[in-house]
């Protein structure tokens, strides 16, 4: 058999399998770095999102969430600017609506923008906007979640609206200098911490959780390394076949009798067939 495997028709078979292999293999490791960053992120969240809040500062910069700070709770005060922001077509439960952005104006970290939460389409649809109740006057102290702006959906929308959570549209859209991390909004207390906070009931519905799910992609990287050795099989088949065939035309009597020996067993599989018939 190596000695068939050396002659040019499998070599160029074993060279294609080779490739064959490469390529799975890469397309494994790529896999396997989908499931590496997904479950990164389920330990920056079993880490930071039940902590003890920090100060915004502490978690963010100008150039965004520090590494490792993802998802980390923060506590911050200010007061809101008297209009909101629309976020469109967003979907919470599997329903679509919109998420509501406040800019909360504070003393040390700027202008933060604060996903308060989220409202359903109003029955008349998405271009309508739905009635939501203004901020809340005076100082507010916000308990949330950092995060990192989103990527620009680059979208043409009214005023007041965005496409996502992008700092390029929400800068344009408000003419505010934004702090370099946004806030998912946990709970609002009215007039700042105190032994008995009062809790701002904004109306909103709560976002959903985060995402922690790994998916599919472990299951696909071992999958695709196993694959590997397919193009290698696909060769000893055809090497193993060939022998058998170089054999049968040296030794035509043997030949026969395998053919026989092979009709008759499928004879016999047709006639118990047929049996079980009746």
């Amino acid at each position: 058999m190596l000695k068939k495997l050396i002659e040019p028709k499998w070599l160029g078979g074993i060279a294609l399998a080779t490739l064959f292999a490469v390529a799975c293999y890469f397309l494994g490791q790529w896999q396997w770095s989908r499931y590496e960053h997904k479950a990164d992120r389920n330990a920056t969240l079993d880490r930071n999102y039940a902590a003890e809040p920090v100060p915004f500062g502490d978690v963010s910069d100008a150039n965004g969430v520090r590494p490792g700070a993802d998802w980390s709770r923060v506590e911050l005060s200010g007061q809101y600017a008297p209009e909101h922001v629309y976020v469109r077509n967003r979907p919470n439960d599997g329903v679509y609506g919109y998420e509501i952005l406040g800019l909360l104006r504070t003393s040390g970290d700027g202008t933060v923008v604060i996903d308060r939460g989220w409202v359903p389409n109003s029955p008349q649809g998405a271009a309508v906007l739905p009635e939501v109740a203004p901020p809340p006057a005076g100082t507010v102290t916000v308990v949330g979640w950092v995060r990192p702006y989103e990527r620009s959906l680059d979208r043409d929308l009214p005023a007041g609206q965005v496409a996502s959570i992008a700092a390029t549209d929400l800068t344009a859209t408000t003419g505010a200098d934004l702090a370099g991390a946004y806030l998912v909004a946990q709970q609002e207390y009215a007039s700042g911490r105190s032994a008995d906070p009062a809790p701002v009931d904004s109306g909103l519905l709560p976002l959903e959780p985060p995402d922690r799910s790994l998916g599919p992609h472990q299951a696909y990287a071992i999958q695709w390394w196993i694959t590997m050795a397919l193009g290698y099989a696909f060769v000893a088949l055809g090497v193993r076949r060939e022998l058998r065939e170089e054999e049968a035309e040296r030794d035509p009597e043997a030949a026969a009798e395998r053919a026989r020996a092979k009709a008759e067993r499928k004879k016999q599989k047709v006639s118990r067939w047929d049996e079980d018939d009746f």
